[in-house]
């Protein structure tokens, strides 16, 4: 361990420095930790307040000490801990509501009750593990204190004092997450305005976490998705590091919670569930609403992972209806029972029909958006690690990860596909398209119908699909069919999918152009040779835009037709819709006119806000199809 501090000798003998030493600092290191020590207060200058010793370096000041070993740190006094959030951490359900509490906070001796209320006690002392700590707490970097000051009475009474002062603002302040210690030592003392105290503030940084933690989110930013190469990259720093893959997960997920884009659609979420919680009632409209925001997380290529783990920690295993297990899942428990015979003679080894089973209920618990399959994997889970620990037999946490993988199969597959169907401009590499050859392979092994039930098939009638993304996922099985059948080439088929991609993009750029053009008088666009003229003139515009392609007349033709079929349905029919608060019109035109839903549904919001319209209007409109959820409310 090494520690920095100003030099000693100017406060003692020279007293022009006495009023210029505000606060000090040292740093030092312990194993995989960094530490910092920060103190200020009344008379830093003067107190000998810390001590290195062989095993471990001590700070103390007034019964008060903090010490800090190989393996953990032991704490006694007034004080206590606090960190940054990461997203998936449990935390009191109105911490979640309220979006500017951004960092936990734990008093030494205090605890929540069941109604989640602060508890304080005189037991302000204890120890805690650097293991559990960035475990429980955050991943990289934590923080503790201590005040220091002669005062009379018991602990729990100071330490509810000290809460008053500055919990509020510990709770709150950005200068943890901007990592501005020196502002954060100032601005607590300021909170807690006591003249004649020391503060000392700790921050103990995990290194190998902060490594992983720092590349994962500078790889991560660059396009939200990892190469294989950054994925090599990160498995490095895990294998130097020894970095358990739960801490991998958490701090992954806490970073592509934190990205801009992810954001802003999660925590929508996270906040129509943490309004049903409040009333213990979760609305169909709140529920169509989850549906709808999972559906623009594909679209906008965020990890569905975000929501789960929102389900997870705010639901808590409470079902969105009140039923018992449903028939599928049972058949997925009794299937994975297999797998816990002791005796050799009685197991019965897992073959393919029952591996189609479970993916097939994959598949449909992703359909109805149910966490009953996640869950009874996790209970199999638990079930394997005690078997395993009672026998010291671990042959069965290899057959589960080979089932494991027919899953994770299933995520890649369908990850891609809903790329290809939902996102626009996708470049769509022969990396990726080698990967959904192996794996369709792998499903086809197992069953020929297996890969059209769980992926096309829904994939192919989802209302959200755009017309370009279903031209996309056919080009693309039919590609598959032709590489395997020795017709054509990985290349054949990149080409061609690139070929539809610009033309989607075309089509896009071709769409603004004439839109705007049509947005004011344009006398003569019924006649052809009009039309011809605004074609010339746009692929002369778009070429200054550096797209070259030419415009084909029958792709324009077919951009003047959809902007004809927009202008009557918000002309003429939405305002029916409206009027008569008709969801079924509506749904007549969506389902015939042959455009895209979700551009239909911007129209409509652009729509409402220009006419300064009640947006419930819209929302019960939308919501009156909803599939499967009509009627009242329901019950979380």
């Amino acid at each position: 361990m090494q520690g920095q501090a100003p030099n000693r000798m100017f406060p003692v003998y020279c007293g022009i420095f006495l009023d210029m030493i505000k606060d000090l600092r040292l740093h030092g290191s312990v194993g995989i930790v960094d530490f910092f020590a920060f103190v200020a207060g009344h008379s830093t200058y003067n107190t000998y307040f810390y001590e290195e010793e062989a095993s471990r370096v001590r700070f103390f000041s007034r019964g008060n000490e903090f010490s800090i070993t190989e393996n953990n740190l032991i704490y006694r006094g007034t004080g206590g801990s606090f960190c940054e959030y990461m997203f998936g951490v449990e935390k009191p359900l109105k911490d979640m509501s309220k979006n500017d509490l951004l960092n936990r906070l734990i008093m030494f001796g205090a605890f929540l009750d069941d109604k989640e209320q602060v508890v304080f006690t005189n037991n302000t002392e204890g120890i805690e593990t650097f293991s559990r700590l960035f475990l429980q707490g955050h991943a990289v970097t934590n923080y503790y204190f201590i005040v220091s000051a002669d005062f009379g009475g018991d602990y729990k009474k100071r330490q509810r004092q000290i809460l008053k002062s500055v919990g509020k603002f510990l709770k709150r302040t950005t200068l943890v997450a901007d990592d501005r210690d020196t502002d954060l030592l100032g601005s607590f003392c300021a909170e807690l305005k006591e003249e004649q105290s020391i503060v000392f503030i700790f921050k103990l940084i995990n290194r190998a976490n902060q490594e992983y933690y720092t590349t994962f989110r500078d790889l991560y930013a660059k396009n939200r998705e990892l190469s294989a190469e950054d994925e090599a990259h990160l498995e490095k720093i895990v294998l130097r590091n020894n970095i358990d893959r739960y801490q991998q997960e958490r701090m992954k997920i806490d970073i592509m919670y934190r990205h801009p884009e992810n954001r802003v659609v999660v925590d929508e979420y996270r906040d129509v569930l943490v309004r049903g919680l409040a009333r213990d009632i979760l609305q169909a409209s709140e529920y169509a609403r989850l549906n709808r925001l999972r559906t623009l997380s594909i679209r906008n290529n965020i990890p569905v992972v975000l929501f789960d783990t929102l389900d997870d920690l705010l639901l808590k295993g409470k079902k969105i209806q009140e039923t018992e297990e449903q028939d599928y899942l049972k058949d997925v428990r009794a299937v994975l029972e297999n797998l816990f015979f002791k005796d050799p003679s009685l197991k019965q080894h897992i073959i393919k029909e029952d591996i189609v089973k479970l993916v097939k209920a994959k598949h449909m618990a992703y359909s109805l958006n149910d966490r009953g399959f996640e869950q009874v994997l996790l209970d199999i889970g638990k079930a394997c690690d005690e078997l395993s620990r009672e026998t010291d037999d671990f042959s069965i946490f290899e057959e589960l990860s080979a089932l494991i993988t027919y899953f994770d199969r299933y995520d890649n597959v369908y990850s891609l596909l809903s790329q290809l169907a939902f996102m626009k401009n996708i470049d769509f590499k022969e990396e990726s398209l080698r990967s959904l050859i192996g794996n369709k392979k792998a499903f086809d092994d197992l069953d020929p119908d297996v890969f059209n039930t769980a992926f096309v098939r829904d994939l192919l009638v989802n209302k959200y699909i755009t017309n370009y993304g279903r031209q996309k996922i056919r080009l693309i099985l039919k590609g598959i069919d032709n590489i395997q059948q020795g017709e054509a080439s990985l290349k054949d088929v990149i080409t061609g999918l690139k070929k539809l991609t610009d033309e989607e993009r075309l089509y896009h750029e071709t769409h603004s152009a004439l839109k705007e053009r049509m947005r004011s008088f344009f006398p003569g666009l019924e006649m052809r040779e009009v039309r011809e003229k605004i074609r010339a003139d746009i692929i002369a515009e778009l070429s200054e835009k550096g797209i070259t392609n030419q415009v084909p007349e029958k792709l324009f033709e077919k951009v003047f037709i959809d902007l004809r079929k927009e202008s009557v349905y918000l002309n003429q029919i939405f305002p029916t819709v409206i009027s008569s608060r008709d969801p079924l019109l509506r749904e007549d035109f969506l389902d015939n006119s042959g455009l895209d839903r979700f551009y239909i549904e911007s129209l409509e919001r652009e729509y409402f806000e220009e006419k300064g319209l009640d947006i419930t209007i819209l929302e019960a409109l939308r919501e009156e199809k909803e599939p499967a959820k009509t009627g009242g409310d329901e019950r979380i």
